[in-house]
């Protein structure tokens, strides 16, 4: 059988993320492969409940315990993800431990210290960023942003990070501004091409 390939969809808050990561699911299903989406941070997960009440503003933790803990939470994944990549399903990654770094960075943390919190999780085959202004995160998040979203400056950083590092780790950009339609047919073709998928 065939080793299963994971697939990261990237970006800032209210990039468009969930839809295409729904979108691009249900043509690899269709061509009758196994398709799984994982979401970071996962919030069933005992570490997962903990990340959402910081967010929230419940709980108050240094930079490097709230990012220290977005690891843990896919550190708790890990087994999950290994055992489904052996069976050869495709995951579909909405946020991994690039939201880590590119967030983290942002932060203030130390490159190498970010990087090294997820050295030895299994490895991505393709990052896609759907990069959008933050001014667009904004004008979709009409209430209740979280701690990440509350700052208009901190995710014009956010964005510049993902730019600066994707031409560092080769990480696809593409623009999130556009209709649902192009944006899925773009990642489409991405996939197909990097990872010799068909469907």
């Amino acid at each position: 059988m065939k080793e299963g390939q994971i697939i990261v969809l990237e970006g800032i808050d209210k990039a468009g993320k969930g839809t295409q990561c729904k979108l691009l699911q249900n043509d690899i299903m269709k061509a009758g492969l196994n398709c799984k989406i994982l979401d970071f941070p996962d919030y069933s997960t005992p570490i997962g409940k903990e990340i959402r009440l910081f967010l929230d503003g419940r709980r108050s933790y240094s930079s490097e315990v709230q990012h220290m803990l977005l690891s843990v939470n896919r550190w708790e994944k890990k087994e999950e993800i290994e055992k489904m990549l052996q069976n050869g399903t495709i995951i579909i990654m909405d946020r991994y431990y690039q939201s880590n770094i590119v967030y983290g960075l942002s932060n203030g943390l130390d490159l190498d210290w970010l990087i090294n919190l997820d050295k030895g999780l299994p490895k991505e085959d393709i990052v896609i960023i759907l990069e959008i202004d933050p001014e667009t995160s904004y004008k979709r998040i009409n209430y209740n942003r979280d701690l990440f979203e509350k700052n208009l400056e901190f995710l014009l950083n956010v964005k510049q990070n993902y730019q600066k590092l994707s031409q560092v780790y080769k990480w696809r950009i593409i623009n999130g501004e556009e209709t649902v339609e192009k944006i899925h047919m773009k990642i489409s073709s991405l996939v197909k091409e990097k990872l010799n998928i068909q469907f």
